[in-house]
């Protein structure tokens, strides 16, 4: 799976949502309710095709190896590595851990970053993961909340936050200061 934050740049094939844009529900309503969560086909330029074997960022291809017209049904689906929310949860004690917090700031105009995520062990120890540095499936999994919640932060204010991901209760919050005022969310 690829940087969420960056599937905010393509147009989604699920919804039509456009770049920048949170994916909706219902295509027919004069004003669509958002989706709380981005659609797993959005990703899709980022995944490699089973089907015609085509590496991230190249177009599928037919049999005769022309450009096929759309990606293949395939590639839109969660690939085989890809964790879903409720497979965090599996990893997260794989892992030993019993929280997991993932600092985030960002505001319209200028997007979203994500900070050090901070893994709470059951033996009291924390275990820092630098995001830039070490990406694997668990790091874009916990992050995926920001960019669901806030997309590409268009039409927000100054946002600072943090996503906590609580095993033992199974929840996942968002609490931090929007603009000049608190907020907390549950998820």
């Amino acid at each position: 799976m690829s940087d969420r934050a960056a599937w905010l740049g393509e147009w989604c094939p699920e919804c039509c949502a456009a770049p920048g844009a949170r994916c909706r529900a219902h295509l027919r309503k004069k004003r669509p309710d958002p989706v709380p969560l981005i659609h797993l086909a959005r990703g899709w330029r980022y995944r490699r095709c089973p089907t015609c074997r085509a590496l991230p960022d190249e177009p599928c291809r037919t049999p005769s190896g022309r450009e096929a017209a759309r990606p293949h049904t395939a590639r839109l689906r969660r690939g085989r590595r890809e964790l879903v929310r409720y497979q965090v949860w599996a990893e997260l004690e794989r892992r030993g851990a019993t929280s997991a917090s993932v600092p985030f700031s960002g505001r319209a105009g200028a997007g979203g970053e994500t900070g050090t995520i901070v893994l709470s062990l059951l033996d009291g120890r924390s275990v820092e993961i630098t995001p830039w540095a070490c990406r694997d499936e668990l790091t874009y999994a916990l992050e995926a909340p920001v960019w669901d919640r806030f997309g590409s932060f268009a039409g927000q204010p100054r946002i600072s936050a943090t996503v906590t991901w609580t095993a033992a209760d199974r929840t996942v919050v968002i609490a931090g200061r929007r603009g000049g005022e608190r907020f907390e969310e549950l998820l």
